[in-house]
């Protein structure tokens, strides 16, 4: 179902939120799928991550939206939850309308993974709860992550967009806030989520003659 899911390679150019912002708005997918990728875009967590969350991991602050991811995926940290501010962009528009509907009780398959003889093993198991993202799971996350973004993009990106704007900051910039947002516990695990900045190969190239 997936064999063409990486056709253009890794995507590593860091897409500007201006770019983002008119992908999306021109973009016709529903609100629910509009709010989990402003979600996945200011978070910069797994796509499972983020729409296996349920009603009571967030809070709405007058000043932010509060989510609690717990225990990241793949022997991740648990780290505290992530404040993401409502003046960001999509979260007013999108994310905050789309949390604030009433959420039923639905039944959704979740997915836990662990090493077994040094193989990654994979166990499944429906769990009925209030999700955040009831009619989201893996397969849809890509449809909507291509659909907006264009077919060579994938939910993945959002997570090395996220995290190479945050080692780009000149000024605050650092493996620990990397750590914070990201819960990876390797420094080489987050090298290779790095990308590439226009502007910085612009600046580089000025001061190299």
């Amino acid at each position: 179902m997936y064999e063409h899911r990486y056709k253009y390679g890794k995507q590593k150019a860091i897409m500007t939120v201006e770019e983002f912002k008119e992908k999306l708005e021109a973009s016709p997918v529903k609100l629910e799928q509009k709010a989990f990728l402003v979600l996945l875009w200011h978070s910069g967590a797994r796509k499972s991550e983020v729409y296996e969350r349920v009603k009571d991991d967030i809070e709405i602050t007058e000043a932010h939206v509060i989510v609690d991811f717990h225990q990241r995926k793949k022997h991740g940290e648990t780290v505290p939850p992530l404040k993401i501010p409502r003046k960001f962009y999509g979260v007013e528009e999108y994310l905050v309308p789309h949390l604030l509907k009433p959420k039923r009780v639905n039944s959704k398959t979740v997915y836990s993974y662990e090493t077994c003889e040094g193989k990654p093993v994979i166990h499944s198991s429906q769990v009925e709860a209030k999700w955040l993202f009831p009619q989201i799971g893996s397969s849809t996350a890509w449809r909507a992550s291509k659909k907006v973004l264009g077919e060579e993009f994938y939910p993945h990106y959002f997570r090395l967009r996220k995290l190479s704007k945050i080692g780009m900051n000149r000024e605050k910039g650092s493996i620990t806030h990397l750590k914070a947002v990201s819960g990876i516990k390797s420094l080489k695990a987050l090298e290779a989520y790095l990308g590439y900045d226009q502007e910085a190969q612009d600046e580089a190239m000025e001061i190299s003659e």
